[in-house]
């Protein structure tokens, strides 16, 4: 039954709350308001936990269309990326509509624009976004093989680029061949469909078709878990031990606002993989309820953070270092943590470890990181002196094998001069990378040490970050992949300064033993 005003018990709580002062170990502090955030549409509500206050709220107490102050909507056919075959509309009636105390999401099998169902897509984009909070949605599956709904968050902003790599929250997903069975899963530029590394849990709902239960979300700095009705099913986290050499944000891009999703889609990638029963629809998703609730964690806040401990060199690269550490403690929660290069703030992090780039080859950096709390209390900071590697010089012989990052080649031990390994399989598009240091401008041609036992291929240089093909030479088949001899390219202009040089196949394939620049005298 939906509650329509506070109980005069728990006004009185609230009131105790500010009005006692509890002394100094975890006090409360007087100004804190334990009914500060609440949205005057939502004062219906009670605190969950205390502390959790509802911000945002629709109990589809109106009949009609979806509340046009709280949910707009994706529109559009096909396939929404997934090769789904439903169009979804705007503020049709036919598919999306309160009554009797509930929202309706219905997929209804009709031609439309080319699409053979039509269905809705609500979103709070830009009425209801949030960092942070606790979400509440009590919902009745649709039956039928084919139905796809979901219960999910995607980025306002995309700070960190399309999708995946600014991060997809899926707090229920429900696939109508598999009856019964819940999903709740998170993607990211690192973990996501497109590449089957998606992390995710399922929990079985026997009732999930013919029974409301509430699907719930509490996300807060560094972790989000999910709950059906109220028990715990699925935890994530950071873990600064995965992909050390990647940017943390590819791994937990969950620091920036989100809004919900409530669709129904219908076949696609996914909801289609067994097929689509025609004879299913229409068929709906029903929700009673969304409710999203939030701390105020400044408020409550009465002592800074402890500072980071552990602090640890995990790589180094020429212009790149990661570091990581054991996370803070504070008296209610660390909001993110900072970072300086020698003193100098160079950006801030949710997670217990960060990638320091643009720094200089062959240099020593003091890198710190303090904690801060939500109140803007911060830590001590912690320190680890780095040093980056070196650079080689272009003009040395440079050994093939010894190189700075690569993708599809691999060494084997060679018989040309010098020994050692060199670089085989080099096929198109294939690539290798090296930092190294040109000590002056002026006219260059590159030296190539290669064999090829087929039809030879065309090797080229990329000066990062640009892509053109430069300093291109054709390779010849010498007739063994062990016959190596040297191919030389026409002069060309390259600047002063440390490089990040990329030698990439055009085309392929070819061994590589070595190279060098080769200044040209004027």
């Amino acid at each position: 039954m939906k509650r329509c005003i506070l109980t005069t018990l728990f006004a009185l709580l609230a009131f105790l709350i500010v009005a006692c002062d509890k002394g100094d170990n975890g006090a409360i502090p007087r100004d804190y308001d334990p009914r500060g955030l609440v949205d005057a549409r939502c004062t219906h509500l009670e605190n969950l936990d205390e502390h959790w206050q509802p911000v945002w709220c629709d109990e589809f107490d109106v009949d009609g269309l979806p509340d046009p102050t709280r949910w707009g909507y994706d529109v559009g056919g096909g396939g929404w990326g997934n090769r789904e075959l439903q169009y979804y509309t705007r503020a049709n009636l036919n598919n999306a509509f309160v009554e009797d105390g509930r929202l309706h999401i219905r997929a209804i099998r009709e031609s439309f624009m080319g699409n053979d169902y039509t269905s809705a897509r609500l979103v709070s984009k830009y009425y209801g976004d949030w960092l942070y909070g606790r979400i509440q949605v009590s919902a009745r599956m649709p039956s039928g093989t084919g139905t796809w709904p979901a219960i999910w968050m995607l980025p306002t902003n995309r700070v960190y680029g399309n999708w995946p790599n600014s991060g997809e929250i899926d707090i229920m997903e429900y696939v109508g061949y598999d009856p019964g069975v819940v999903h709740g899963t998170i993607h990211t530029g690192a973990f996501n469909h497109m590449q089957n590394t998606q992390i995710g849990f399922r929990r079985t709902v026997p009732t999930a078709e013919t029974a409301f239960h509430v699907y719930e979300m509490i996300w807060e700095p560094a972790r989000i878990r999910l709950f059906i009705d109220g028990d715990l099913f699925a935890t994530f986290g950071f873990n600064p031990l995965m992909h050390p050499e990647r940017n943390t944000s590819d791994l937990w891009p969950f620091d920036q606002p989100f809004h919900l999703i409530l669709n129904l889609a219908v076949g696609g990638d996914w909801g289609g993989q067994r097929g689509v029963d025609p004879d299913a629809f229409p068929t709906t998703l029903e929700i009673e309820y969304v409710r999203v609730y939030q701390k105020d964690y400044a408020g409550l806040d009465r002592e800074a953070p402890s500072a980071p401990t552990q602090l640890i060199e995990q790589s180094v690269g020429h212009d790149r270092a990661r570091l990581r550490w054991t996370h803070a403690t504070d008296d209610v929660m660390v909001r993110h943590y900072n970072l300086y290069v020698d003193g100098t703030l160079v950006d801030t992090t949710t997670v217990n470890a960060h990638l320091f780039t643009g720094l200089t080859p062959g240099s020593t950096y003091v890198l710190e990181v303090e904690a801060e709390d939500f109140a803007g209390n911060t830590s001590s900071r912690v320190a680890l002196p780095v040093d980056t590697a070196p650079v080689r010089l272009a003009t040395e012989r440079i050994r093939a094998a010894v190189h700075d990052g690569f993708s599809g080649v691999s060494f084997e031990a060679t018989d040309d001069e010098g020994g050692g390994v060199h670089v085989s399989g080099f096929d198109e598009d294939d690539w290798i990378d090296y930092w190294l240091e040109v000590p002056e401008s002026g006219q260059y041609r590159v030296h190539y040490r290669v064999a090829s036992a087929v039809d030879g291929g065309q090797v080229a240089i990329n000066v990062m970050p640009q892509w053109l093909p430069r300093f291109t030479v054709d390779v010849p088949n010498t007739g063994s992949g062990q016959q190596f001899t040297t191919v030389t390219s026409d002069p060309m202009q390259l600047s002063a300064g440390v490089h990040r040089i990329r030698i990439r196949a055009l085309s392929g394939g070819f061994n590589l033993n070595w190279f060098e620049f080769e200044r040209m005298v004027e």
